[in-house]
């Protein structure tokens, strides 16, 4: 394993999710309808259809979480983020408004199944989140019965706090700027590689090239560091 692995997993570990013991059980980009909701007019008739990336965590073990996380976020807006927890208390209110028929540790299962159903059937299932000004957010789980949408989950969702924002942009940018330098550290492998097998005197070449412009460099360096030196040495003296 080369640091560049070793790099993008200690990152990994520091996504700021994780944060008060969560372990992710679901990460995946789905293609979700976004319609802004006006206090005065109500949601837009026609929205915009977004790739989001829905992530679900767990705060305990699987069988037994305490509070199950949802977070929504997406990569063309990175000021998108919008959070929902969701404990046995409030899972209990929701269960009979919508009547539920499932236990809440049955809940994190149920979720995962209507996503991937919104992710490989988009024409049968699929997902609405209604925005509003103030920061709420719905999101809506609806099934085509092509004679009618019937309506199969709702979700309450608030915007993140702008530190939430802030460490999430930050995290996303530096495992993103690694991942970059990870391919770009396989690329040069695989090159190299390459030309060592179909023509080793070419890679040898290109090793000394490479050595010579270093060593070059690093000598222009010096003299620029000798000549400054010798230049503040000298103005002492004046």
């Amino acid at each position: 394993m080369d640091d560049s692995q070793l790099d993008l997993g200690a990152l990994e570990d520091i996504d700021p999710s994780l944060e008060g013991g969560f372990k992710i059980q679901f990460d995946r980009e789905i293609h979700i309808e976004t319609r802004v909701q006006d206090a005065n007019t109500g949601p837009q008739e026609i929205g915009t259809l977004e790739l989001v990336r829905v992530k679900i965590l767990v705060q305990g073990e699987q069988q037994a979480f305490e509070n199950l996380k949802i977070e929504l976020t997406s990569e063309t807006d990175l000021f998108f983020n919008y959070i929902t927890i969701i404990n046995k208390d409030n899972y209990k209110r929701i269960r009979e408004e919508q009547k539920l028929t499932i236990e809440y540790p049955q809940f994190l299962q149920m979720l995962i199944k209507l996503l991937n159903s919104c992710h490989k059937e988009p024409n049968h299932f699929f997902c609405v989140f209604f925005m509003q000004q103030d920061g709420g957010a719905r999101l809506d789980f609806i099934e085509n019965l092509e004679y009618k949408f019937m309506e199969m989950l709702s979700l309450e969702f608030s915007s993140a706090s702008e530190e939430t924002i802030r460490q999430n942009v930050s995290f996303r940018y530096n495992l993103m700027k690694a991942k970059l330098q990870f391919v770009q550290n396989r690329y040069r492998e695989t090159q190299s590689s390459l030309i060592k097998l179909k023509n080793p005197s070419l890679l040898v070449q290109i090793n000394k090239a490479s050595a010579g412009v270093s060593q070059n460099q690093s000598t222009q360096n010096a003299s620029k560091y000798l000549g400054q030196s010798k230049k503040n040495n000298t103005s002492k003296f004046v």
